[in-house]
């Protein structure tokens, strides 16, 4: 199993906790829960595209520790970062809670209330600090949801490009002087 495919079971087991969280009516940790498993999926798309992340200016001026497994260096503010450099979220501006901004500008949004678990947020607050009822968790779900569907869409299209290269090679007739392969050559009978 390699990185990618255990950054998705943890995705899957974080948001199996984060409706376990739900159910107990427990709003914080279910939206921690349900943020984090968005994390993994951006982790895990990371390990999918590492050509692509190489070239984005995040990975261009993050200071990496280590030498394997970099995408797990990243914070979720770069991933969404790289997410939206890349164009695995639409550009396209829209309106929704009396706010005007892209998908990745709401992921953001979704990011500061997730960093509620610190208490160093909480104390900046002061005396406004944000209520966690289900109706917040409701929107962290919303929008990752759409931004999950938005990342599972490029990866769709993309096996879809290679399904149809990988079907051009096996039905396109050797070139003359060129060997055929197993598959590719008339049946004797």
């Amino acid at each position: 199993m390699n990185i990618s495919d255990r950054l998705n079971e943890l995705m899957l087991s974080y948001r199996r906790e984060a409706r376990r969280c739900l159910r107990a009516k427990s709003y914080l940790a279910a939206t921690v829960m349900q943020v984090s498993a968005f994390e993994a999926g951006l982790q895990a798309m990371c390990f999918l595209y590492p050509d692509e992340i190489k070239r984005t200016s995040v990975y261009a001026n993050k200071r990496f520790r280590g030498t394997r497994y970099r995408a797990l260096e990243f914070s979720l503010h770069q991933l969404i970062s790289i997410a939206n450099e890349l164009d695995w979220f639409p550009a396209k501006r829209i309106n929704w809670a009396g706010k005007r901004t892209t998908l990745a500008g709401y992921s953001h949004e979704i990011r500061r209330v997730r960093n509620y678990v610190h208490p160093g947020v909480w104390a900046r607050d002061g005396a406004n600090p944000l209520k966690f009822t289900k109706g917040v968790y409701g929107v962290a779900d919303e929008v990752i949801d759409v931004a999950n569907s938005w990342l599972l869409h490029r990866v769709e299209k993309d096996l879809l490009k290679a399904m149809k290269r990988e079907e051009k090679t096996k039905t396109r007739p050797a070139a003359p002087g060129q060997r055929t392969s197993q598959a590719q050559r008339p049946d004797p009978a």
